[in-house]
């Protein structure tokens, strides 16, 4: 059997799993649309710092999954995919997940009562994160390919510019660059009923940012989840201090979730092909002012 039927049909036994969890959620529930906080982030950004703010929030619970938009096989997961993983949560849930913007998926939202939220990560310290994680985790479809690279700077190379079809010779996997990726969930920056967060301003002081701006970032989530909480309550229950960062798969395997981790693994190549190919996104999203870095 090959290796994408196999994978074709694995995915089609785990959708058949979902679709008869959300059918008997649903029945239990009367029909009812549910009530979820949506946890969406471009992925290797941080998304377990803010879910650990998330499920350290009154009335949420912590749901062990995530939804994603591409199955680890590497294989784009169906809209019926994502509806049907949703509607299995239980009600009132934090959905992680890793889903581009579109109209289809602004529509499966729809279906319930959805607070959305979006963190993104300056994308140099993505590209090292992915890499790091892409050469660790065997069940990536990248994986293979990554570790036949002679060393880490090659790896690298590969978050930033992406692998074409046929490369290495005959290989029907790829991955695009890291703007062209990036681009699929840039809409959620100017989407109105999302809260966009940067990374940067989440982290606090333990990971090298600004304590008062990840206080401040903290009362409006809680804003935007209508929860109330005094700035005293706000400072002493989410504190960056106070917070596990060990828990987080990101801190683990993308370079401790610090600010700037990049600069020690970016060489002169790597700079001047970011720069060719993601550079604007860094000047538009704030990291830099100019190309001159």
């Amino acid at each position: 059997m090959s290796y994408q039927l196999k994978n074709v049909l694995g995915l089609h036994a785990r959708d058949a799993g979902f679709l008869t969890r959300s059918l008997i959620s649903k029945t239990l529930s009367g029909n009812r649309p549910k009530n979820f906080v949506i946890c969406n982030s471009y992925p290797k950004s941080g998304t377990h710092l803010l879910y650990q703010i998330l499920y350290s929030t009154p009335g949420l619970k912590q749901w062990d999954d995530i939804i994603s938009v591409q199955a680890l096989c590497g294989i784009m997961n169906t809209p019926n995919h994502i509806r049907w993983k949703l509607g299995s949560a239980p009600d009132q849930s934090i959905v992680r997940s890793h889903l581009m913007y579109s109209q289809q998926i602004l529509d499966i939202f729809s279906e319930h009562h959805c607070k959305l939220l979006f963190i993104y990560r300056d994308l140099r310290d993505v590209a090292v994160s992915h890499a790091r994680w892409i050469t660790k985790e065997e069940q990536i479809f990248l994986h293979d390919i990554y570790q036949q690279e002679p060393g880490f700077d090659e790896q690298l190379m590969n978050s930033i510019v992406g692998v074409p079809v046929g490369t290495p010779f005959s290989s029907n996997l790829s991955q695009p660059n890291i703007a062209q990726d990036f681009s699929r969930w840039h809409g959620w920056l100017q989407h109105p009923d999302t809260l966009s967060i940067k990374f940067e301003d989440l982290v606090g002081e333990r990971g090298g940012g600004c304590e008062d701006k990840r206080l401040h970032i903290v009362e409006q989530i809680m804003d935007h989840l209508q929860v109330k909480m005094s700035a005293e309550e706000i400072k002493t229950k989410f504190g960056s201090y106070g917070m596990n960062p060990e828990e987080s798969h990101t801190f683990k395997k993308g370079g401790k979730g610090s600010i700037g981790g990049w600069k020690k693994y970016f060489n002169d190549d790597h700079k001047a092909e970011f720069k060719k190919i993601a550079g604007n996104f860094l000047i538009e999203l704030g990291y830099e002012t100019s190309l001159d870095w």
